[in-house]
């Protein structure tokens, strides 16, 4: 997991670079932390849901979903890496003991995933709160086992799972070369990716 993140924490430099954000300022401003939790939390969530569809109209058969997998891996880590979580503290690559189902492991990342919000002021209106990092900690631990859960329902060993986010850290770095936006968004990239 060690390269994972490094690798990662590369592609968020030249990715907020792209968009003229220094990422370890950005990370390390107290007002922009809680903004990059919220937008990354968002995007981890936005690949759940895009997992589940995958899923839904193609099986659990689907190549694309385990890439689909690998996508939340690339905001889980982001995540990590902004909260604090290292590598070494993340629990074993094995399936959740509360999920062996996409649809148990989904629940659990949608509990998860609100707890993470959860840990940020998000309600504008409430008085007190603020920014809670254990929480948040407690979160994404919960996450990263049902990430894990997750690809156990898919069949993916760590091997497997490593191989095809080296490929997408690729694709994810030429899409930033070719100023990847949501007009020029394709998958077509992430089907060349061998599973």
């Amino acid at each position: 997991m060690v390269e994972i993140f490094s690798l990662q924490w590369e592609l968020n430099v030249h990715t907020l670079a792209n968009a003229g954000l220094d990422f370890e300022n950005t990370i390390n401003d107290p007002q922009q932390k809680l903004i990059w939790i919220e937008n990354y939390r968002k995007a981890l969530s936005a690949e759940l849901a895009e997992l589940i569809r995958e899923v839904r109209d193609h099986g659990l058969a689907t190549q694309n979903g385990k890439v689909e997998i690998i996508d939340m891996l690339h905001f889980l880590v982001s995540l990590s890496q902004i909260v604090g979580v290292k590598p070494e503290e993340l629990p074993a690559f094995a399936p959740h003991p509360q999920g062996d189902r996409l649809e148990a492991c989904a629940l659990l990342a949608f509990l998860a995933l609100d707890e993470l919000q959860g840990s940020l002021k998000w309600k504008w209106w409430a008085k007190g709160g603020g920014y809670k990092p254990e929480r948040a900690k407690s979160a994404l631990s919960d996450l990263w086992a049902v990430l894990f859960g997750i690809c156990a329902v898919f069949g993916l060993d760590f091997d497997a799972f490593k191989k095809i986010y080296l490929a997408k850290n690729q694709i994810n770095f030429e899409r930033q070369r070719k100023n990847y936006n949501e007009d020029t968004k394709t998958e077509a990239d992430n089907r060349s990716i061998k599973v």
